[in-house]
């Protein structure tokens, strides 16, 4: 990427609010953290190994660049923009690798569909015009992950892309159960790569797959993954405003 569209789309992260100064306040995610020390299974993304709330923290400042000194526990929380542009980097990268042999057996997923979705749905379609293979198991059928509604809940692939849906919409999940029962499905045929956030990329994580990610500051199990070295394509972003302002990132990761 060129300097000058490197600095435009700098710009365009901190102006729209994905990097920079975020919605996402300091207490939210420190309370994030505390609930992932606990074991809470929304915030642990399917990562096994226990943590401390220090290491939580840690490894969020680690990825994120930390919150500025006079930063107000109750006001914006921040991600370094220049970390994202260098995590887009990655992306960019891994993506322009993976494609250059001609193919590959791909799987994406998304927790946030209401933000995330258009996003994957283009790189979707951009490794199946290189010659990917966007696999789809479970398409359509219902995955038990707790009691109650959970059990009505099925997995729906919409251009590619794996959604969790109670039938009438789509849902947001921080769940590990439906990639951990995509990947049972699949059994010994693993992917080549995931592509995911949430406990749809934690899951594959774990599992010791390929995985580009997406992690919002208050969402501490992925960055935690990578300060462990379980990964290295840890995309740190505001990953639920309006999806056309993640346009310019989905172009820049598509550029390679």
């Amino acid at each position: 990427m060129s300097p000058d569209r490197d600095s435009g789309l700098r710009e365009h992260l901190v102006g729209a609010r994905l990097a920079g100064d975020v919605a996402t306040s300091p207490r939210r995610t420190l309370a994030n953290c505390a609930k992932l020390a606990a074991g809470d299974e929304h915030y642990t993304f399917g990562l096994s190994r226990p943590c401390t709330i220090r290491e939580a923290v840690h490894a969020v400042v680690a990825l994120c660049g930390g919150d500025p000194p006079a930063a107000d526990p109750d006001g914006d929380g921040w991600i370094d923009p220049d970390a994202t542009l260098q995590a887009i980097a990655v992306h960019r990268e891994r993506l322009a690798r993976f494609t250059a042999t001609g193919g590959g057996r791909v799987l994406l997923a998304t927790g946030h569909p209401t933000g995330l979705l258009p996003h994957y749905a283009a790189i979707a379609r951009f490794l199946q015009a290189r010659g990917c293979l966007l696999l789809a198991p479970l398409d359509d059928s219902r995955v038990a992950v707790g009691e109650g509604d959970d059990q009505r809940r099925s997995l729906r692939f919409l251009d590619g892309v794996a959604c969790v849906s109670d039938g009438g919409s789509l849902r947001h999940t921080h769940g590990s159960r439906y990639m951990e029962a995509m990947l049972d499905e699949l059994a010994g045929d693993a992917p080549d790569l995931v592509i995911a956030d949430h406990g749809m990329a934690g899951a594959a994580i774990e599992q010791g797959l390929p995985t580009l990610s997406i992690a919002d500051v208050n969402d501490p199990a992925l960055p935690l993954a990578q300060a462990r070295g379980l990964t290295d394509a840890v995309l740190a972003i505001d990953d639920n405003l309006a999806p056309r302002l993640f346009v310019p990132v989905t172009a820049a990761i598509l550029s390679g």
